[in-house]
């Protein structure tokens, strides 16, 4: 039995959904083992530990929450519910892409006691998704307004300001960053909720154009 193109690409998606899913859920599990866990290997919990990491798992959360979520809105927008031919190589593109992401966040759960370092991992995500969303941007929606346009402008102004922060030399970095984090989340869900929470009729596969297809 063969299966038609659709219906490969739809399976296609799923797996590298499930794929990106497992990475995620292995970060937050890091995290929250390297947040509660006693580095010398005792079994109490050290406040001040977690008050100290507490800032950057914070801005990991608000981070990771997004960048999941519209990972899946990105495939689902792209490759399920778009009209028209797809671009030779993009879903591998964009599973590289996202695979590498996912090691960042990965990276970020896994340093969360390391200082400065968790930040400097989430930068580097935000720097890689402004590079993919402008080259995604170019495959999917050359000629029209995108939701991967709009990660990528959210993405500069958030690293813009963060690398004001860091650059800057003062005590309170890390929780400055966090609400930078949390900021740049919200932003993302306020300016992108059409995409993120599409209406019905996009739900059904009616197209629309302009704003109505791209704004989030």
């Amino acid at each position: 039995m063969s299966l038609d193109s659709n219906k490969i690409i739809e399976r296609s998606v799923d797996s590298i959904a499930k794929i990106y899913a497992v990475v995620i859920a292995l970060a937050i599990a890091q995290a929250i083992q390297t947040l509660i866990k006693d580095p010398s290997g005792g079994t109490d919990l050290k406040v001040d530990a977690l008050c100290s990491g507490a800032p950057a798992f914070v801005a990991f959360l608000f981070t990771l929450v997004p960048f999941w979520h519209g990972m899946n809105r990105h495939l689902d927008r792209c490759y399920l519910e778009k009209t028209g031919v797809v671009a030779q190589g993009a879903l591998l593109f964009d599973f590289t892409v996202f695979f590498l992401e996912s090691g960042f966040l990965f990276a970020a759960g896994w340093s969360l006691r390391t200082g400065m370092v968790t930040f400097y991992c989430l930068g580097a995500l935000l720097v890689t998704d402004m590079v993919w969303g402008y080259i995604s941007h170019l495959i999917h929606f050359p000629h029209e307004k995108s939701h991967v346009a709009r990660w990528s402008i959210i993405n500069v102004v958030a690293g813009l300001l963060a690398f004001m922060i860091v650059a800057y030399p003062f005590e309170r970095k890390p929780w400055v960053l966090m609400v930078i984090a949390i900021v740049r989340s919200v932003a993302d869900y306020r300016i992108c909720w059409r995409f993120y929470f599409p209406s019905s009729d996009v739900q059904q596969g009616h197209e629309t154009t302009g704003s109505d297809v791209t704004v989030g």
